[in-house]
């Protein structure tokens, strides 16, 4: 029988199988947080890595990173293959892993070296497939899918075949557990990962040291292990850990084997076997009593090694242990609220802040192996002490009759500029601060050393727009005492950390940072991969900070735990201010774990491991307690601790403005410590201006209020948000919050056919789950941005515009102001366009003025668009003005229009001249394109007919829809009210069954109206030569269409009586009215009078259906992004270009590709010369339109009334939208494209976490007009 792994005994130092067990499982268990862990600390142990380099490699880098003093090597699998041809480290194999249902269902050989397994157990107990490391093991085919077959049909199948057939997939839930076992405990179904490497380790001189006594020490290092991990290192156990977001660190110097090869002199004691491989085992738990500590919104359970793995070593009896330096910007005191500045005070004109002086902050731990047993005075009297240890002799390998050593060990500092020049001229020795006057408030006891410095002459301040870096570099050396200093100094330890001269304050309800009142245009992040899950790659995390730099962002929430290390790096280097949240949610529990005394050590564990790795980036400007997890004692614990730690950041926490109990409304009045920042989730507008104009003044609130989450970005959202922000920048101490979130967190799928989707909850048959409220980002999962994103631009945007143009209309002026705090406009340029009915007339080139002053505005004049003005003849025409700004760089000016649109936009303005004439847009099509006006004819059969010029508009009798025909061409299909729109997740997440009663939420409603399925009756037809005129009664048809599948139409059904859903409900009158004029065209008016007791209506419209090869299109309206009415403020007038929509925008299917304010469009066949383009201004405005659609068949469909309608174009309808969970189930019409046109249409808002869309884009019952005229061409009549 095969002897278990008894992980149990690891707590009392011991692998024995038979130890029994008399306490709780050490999974079960929050007061045991690690064993054997080493001390948290700051060293960036990514960058020392071979891997990083290799990363980094192209990249502009000033500084190259040394690891000649500490070798660190990568154990990740894509690293051991870039590192097979190093002798360094090698592995044959790679990692292996294997999954077991349970902690204690474990073989004990699975943890030992082969040679000390037998033969027969070798062929039975190890799974000889590789896995990749980091990864999540519910991303494993065999693991994922229930009843994956064993026989291997697949690459992916053969590599994992053989793990074992263990249903474990991703589980989503949001505030629900994805088990049902009470805490502490975890169900006994708890899937294990065993993950293996074999390695060789050579040079052990490197590693080890070059002599018996081992002078170095080895440190094995991981990134992340989801959520409570074993090491095992040669079959003898290292440690353990929890908190998956965190690094752990295990000194193996006794454990791990170092092979001699390529080493030289520095032989290997003839005791080790040379030809023996390293075992490394890493046993991690799909849960553990860490998961009550972990109920964060995402995939819960994802399982493995999801971060990087390193080993390194550094010097054994001293070393760096760790360097903290607070490096303060200190401001000149100004007069007025922006600070001044001269030419001289700038840095090529990037920066203006007063002359600003440094001083770095620093305190720093020698540290030594844990086995190193050191004398000294167990007693101070407020002196200096300094780091000695005294070795024996024979220790060093000499003759024990000598005289003991005694080594002096003290650190010196340097800090670097950006140019890698040293700001020291001899750097600082603290132990000879009495000789240097910039050094003071010195504090030496032992291995603990504070002290202050002034930085010479003045410093470059970081700030989200010009994240200057400088590098602090301190460096552990080793004498002997009584030798000469300068021959037998011995560097043994070098640390080196990036900083960066700031100030963080927090004074009359403001968050000040260099002084200045910073908005925060932040997001929330989840680490997220479509591919990885949570294991994320540097670039994937690049990626993110990059889209949000382009969109201009300045700020990041880790939601809602730690990142790896290389966002810091990334958010020091780009310019990205950072709340680092700690790895703490417990919304299931919320009133529970915060008052548990059990857990209080673990939850400080967490935050101080935290603070102590990620305390010297620049970016990091507050701290998080975490997320949802009620709040008391042990969150004010939490906040001193951190206070006292680091008094240089704000601390906040949103549970901190709650009720005592409960997660209910914010109760602004409530004081105490807690938070520095008042940071509630999702208060409507109007909560947030009376806070601003009420409550804040009231109680004397000193605190500034900046939203931890807002603006929730499921699915079509994010309406609003200019509102949201109007008031932000109005209003005193509000100064803005971070959107939730940034990434849709959806799983790249296949199905059957080999169509791609995203999967979401309940996707892998897990329960329980919710559903895909985890599909809540700005960006898709492969990163896409979604329209949002434009519009957060367009409201972050660092420039401002406004304009003038004179009465004599033979001059113009423009004011810009730069929005910006700490930066000239001197990196951008911007070009300007003149429009006409949309179409581009003239466009030019221009800067701004060279230093202009953050927060200032001056008016800037370009002569070619005054001349453009000039020659400009306004009257009929329908003008614009746009404005976009791109940025350059510094040096670079560009003059040609085309070559600067290549350079990334970082904002946009348009102006409107003169507005909008009626019915312009249809005149444009000549009548050439006919024979010439013919008679209007009526023809009455069993359909009414208008006849003009080879066309005819055929009506049904008992219906208003009509179809419009050219010669035997139909060109309209059909025409039918449109009531409904395939919800958004604002309007009810539709597969959440719950939300059918929701007031909050109408969907439910809309379908008991039976909006999804409108008909007419009562019609009433009557006509004339040139016109049709119908009338008839609305009903909605409730039940009558089927979606199967869809949660909350599924309980909707089985909710209504028989006879209930068989009633029709009376929803108003429609009247239609069609003419044709002389040459064919068609103007038709839709007039709605919808009861004035609907409130709250999708949409009010039509739906056109059009010939499926009319699939290109033209269209003047607002773009070129979809708009609605309350996510429109980054839309343009403008005459755009596009295809038909295949409605992939969301991962869930939903409405989608509105464009507000249509004049017309132009839907068109291909005509194998290449797609339908917007042209260059020709002569006049009807030469340029008929040059774009000269040579294509087609029809025109423009707006003829004052109010301008919205449109949008699909391939599929409303219900086909609305019945589909993922887009791989929507199934192109063939035939039809389909076209609404709509009256008016219900905004967004962000109604699925958060605020319903505002009561002034709501649509309700009264009176709706459309009217529109269609019109064919390049159809040629047959004679």
């Amino acid at each position: 029988m095969t002897a278990m792994l008894n992980l149990n005994a690891c707590q009392f130092g011991s692998t024995n199988v038979n130890n029994d067990n008399t306490g709780p499982n050490i999974w079960e268990n929050p007061s045991v947080t690690g064993l054997n862990r080493l001390q948290p600390h700051s060293r960036n142990v990514r960058a020392m890595s071979i891997a990083y380099k290799k990363h980094l490699h192209g990249e502009t880098k000033k500084v190259p990173i040394d690891t000649t003093i500490n070798p660190c090597i990568c154990l990740d699998s894509s690293s051991l293959d870039l590192q097979q041809s190093s002798p360094i480290l090698t592995s044959k194999k790679g990692w292996q892993f294997r999954l077991f249902a349970n902690p204690n269902c474990i073989p004990q050989n699975y943890i030992l070296p082969l040679e000390q397994v037998g033969e027969e157990e070798k062929l039975t107990i190890w799974c000889e497939q590789s896995t990749q490391v980091p990864s999540n093991w519910t991303l494993i085919p065999s693991h994922k899918y229930r009843n994956q077959p064993l026989t291997a049909t697949t690459n992916e199948e053969v590599e994992h075949n053989c793990s074992c057939n263990i249903h474990d997939p991703p589980r989503y839930t949001n505030v629900q557990m994805p088990f049902y076992t009470l805490y502490p405990h975890v169900p006994e179904k708890n899937p294990t990962g065993v993950y293996r490497l074999e390695f060789t380790l050579t040079k052990r001189g490197v590693w080890l040291g070059s002599n018996d006594n081992n002078r170095r020490r080895v440190i094995l290092h991981l990134g992340g292990v989801e959520s409570c991990h074993f090491i095992y290192l040669n079959g003898k156990f290292v440690g353990m850990s929890k908190d998956s977001k965190l690094p752990s660190e295990y000194d193996v110097t006794s454990m791990i084997r170092c092979d001699d090869t390529d080493d030289g002199d520095n032989a290997m004691p003839s005791s080790c076997n040379m030809n023996e491989n390293n075992t490394l085992v890493i046993i991690a738990t799909k849960y553990s009593d860490a998961s009550f500590l972990e109920q964060q919104d995402h995939w819960r359970g994802m399982g493995g090694i999801h971060r990087s793995i390193f080993v390194y070593s550094i010097f054994r009896e001293a070393f760096v242990e760790d360097v903290f330096c607070k490096a303060n910007l200190i401001l000149q005191p100004t007069s007025s609220s922006t600070t001044t500045t001269t030419t001289d005070d700038c840095d090529d004109g990037d920066v203006f802040l007063s002359r600003c002086t440094g001083r770095i902050d620093v305190q720093a731990r020698i540290g030594r192996g844990w086995d190193e047993r050191v004398e000294g005075r167990n007693i101070y009297y407020n002196e200096q002490i300094p780091y000695t240890i005294k070795r024996h002799h024979h220790q060093l390998g000499g003759d024990d009759d000598r005289d003991d050593v005694v080594f002096e060990y003290k650190m010196l500092f340097q800090v670097y500029d950006p140019d890698n020049l040293p700001l020291f001229d001899e750097g600082l020795d603290v132990s000879a601060a009495e000789a240097n006057p910039l050094i003071k408030d010195v504090h030496q006891r032992f291995n603990l050393l504070s002290f202050s410095a002034v930085i010479p002459g003045y410093v470059r301040a970081w700030s989200d727009e010009s994240p200057t870096l400088y590098r602090l570099e301190a460096t552990l050396v080793q004498q002997e005492r009584g030798k000469n200093v300068a021959e037998d100094t011995v560097v043994v330890d070098s640390f080196s950390t990036t900083i960066g001269f700031r100030s963080v304050e927090i004074q009359n309800r403001q968050l000040l940072i260099n002084g200045q009142p910073v908005l925060i245009k932040g997001v929330n992040r989840h680490d997220h991969s479509p591919t990885g899950g949570k294991a994320v790659t540097l670039d994937e995390i690049r990626q993110d900070l990059m889209l949000m730099k382009e969109y201009n962002f300045n700020a990041i929430r880790t939601s809602h735990y730690p990142n790896d290390i290389y966002l810091y790096d990334l958010a020091d280097e780009l310019g990205l201010y950072v709340v680092d949240e700690a790895n703490i949610e417990c919304h299931g529990h919320y009133d529970f774990i915060c008052r548990e005394h059990s857990f209080s050590a673990a939850m400080l564990d967490r935050v101080q491991r935290m603070v102590i790795r990620d305390q010297n980036h620049p970016s990091i400007i507050g701290w998080s307690l975490g997320n949802e997890a009620g709040f008391a004692s042990n969150h004010t614990m939490l906040y001193g601790w951190i206070k006292g730690y680091d008094s240089s950041r704000f601390v906040q926490y949103e549970g901190a403005h709650r009720p005592a109990w409960g997660q209910d409304p914010h109760n602004y009045e409530r004081k105490g410590m807690g938070t520095d920042i008042i940071c509630p989730m999702y208060p409507s507008i109007e909560e947030i201006t009376e806070w601003a104009e009420e409550i804040a003044p009231r109680i004397h609130e000193t605190r500034p209020f900046i939203m931890c989450e807002y603006a929730h970005a499921m699915g079509n959202s994010s309406g609003s948000l200019a509102d949201y922000w109007k008031v932000i920048k109005d209003k005193k101490g509000l100064q803005g919050g971070f959107i939730w979130d940034f990434v849709d967190q959806g799983l790249l799928e296949k199905d059957a056919d080999g169509n791609e989707y995203f999967a979401y909850g309940g996707d892998y048959e897990e329960t329980p789950h919710d559903a895909n409220f985890n599909i809540n980002g700005m960006i898709g999962p492969d990163r896409k941005p979604h329209p949002a994103m434009i519009e957060f631009k367009k409201i972050a945007q660092p420039v401002a515009f406004s304009f003038m143009l004179h009465a004599d209309k033979n001059d113009v002026t423009i004011c810009v102001t730069n929005q910006r705090y700490f930066s000239s406009l001197d990196d951008l340029q911007w070009k300007w366009a003149l429009k006409m009915h949309g179409f581009i007339l003239e466009e030019g080139t221009s800067s701004f003025p060279k230093l202009m002053k953050p927060k200032t505005t001056e008016s800037v004049t370009t002569s070619a668009l005054k001349n453009a003005f000039e020659r400009l003849s306004v009257g009929t025409e329908e003008v614009h003005l746009d404005i976009g700004v791109f940025r350059v760089g510094r040096t670079t000016r560009i003059k040609s229009v085309s070559e600067l649109g290549k350079y990334p936009e970082v904002a946009s303005e348009q102006f409107a001249i003169c507005t909008r004439r009626k019915g312009n847009a249809i005149h444009f099509l000549p009548e050439t394109f006919h024979h010439g006006p013919t008679k209007q004819n009526l023809f009455k059969d069993d359909k009414l007919s208008l006849s003009s010029n080879s066309c005819r508009a055929l009506l049904s009798k008992q219906s208003t829809s009509f179809e419009y025909v050219i010669d035997s061409k139909t060109l309209i299909f059909g025409i039918r009210p449109n009531l409904f729109r395939a919800s958004t997740d604002n309007d009810a997440v539709k597969q959440n069954g719950d939300q059918l009663n929701d007031s909050s939420k109408p969907l439910g409603n809309w379908l008991r109206m039976g909006l999804d399925c409108v008909c007419l009756d009562e019609v009433v037809t009557t006509g004339s030569p040139t016109s049709i005129i119908s009338t008839a009664n609305i009903y909605g048809q409730p039940t009558r269409q089927s979606y199967l599948g869809i949660a909350l139409a599924e309980k909707l059904i089985s909710s209504m009586g028989e006879e209930e859903r068989h009633t029709k409900v009376h929803l108003g009158s429609l009247k239609q009215t069609i003419n044709i004029d002389a040459f064919g065209a068609l103007d038709v008016e839709m007039q709605f009078e919808l009861n004035e007791s609907l409130t709250d209506l999708p949409r009010v419209g039509i739906e056109l259906t059009v010939p499926s090869e009319l699939n290109e299109t033209m269209f003047f309206a607002d773009g070129p992004h979809e708009n609605y009415s309350d996510r429109s403020n980054s839309s343009h007038a403008g005459v755009y270009e596009g295809c038909v929509s295949d409605s992939s925008t969301y991962v869930v299917p939903q409405e989608q590709g509105n464009r507000m304010n249509m004049r017309w469009i132009v839907l068109a066949e291909s005509n194998g010369r290449g797609r339908l383009q917007v042209p260059k201004f020709d002569e006049d405005v009807k030469s340029t339109f008929l040059g774009a659609i000269s040579g294509r068949q087609g029809v025109l469909i423009a707006s003829t009334s004052d109010q301008m309608p919205q449109f949008a174009v699909s391939r599929h309808t409303d219900a086909s939208l609305f019945s589909a969970r993922h887009v791989n189930e929507l199934k192109d019409d063939q035939d039809r494209i389909f076209v609404r046109i709509d009256a008016a249409q219900r905004g967004l808002g962000s109604g699925s976490c958060g605020p319903q869309t505002l009561e002034q884009y709501k649509v309700n019952g009264g009176r709706y007009t459309i009217s529109f005229c269609i019109k064919s061409f390049g159809y040629m009549p047959v004679k």
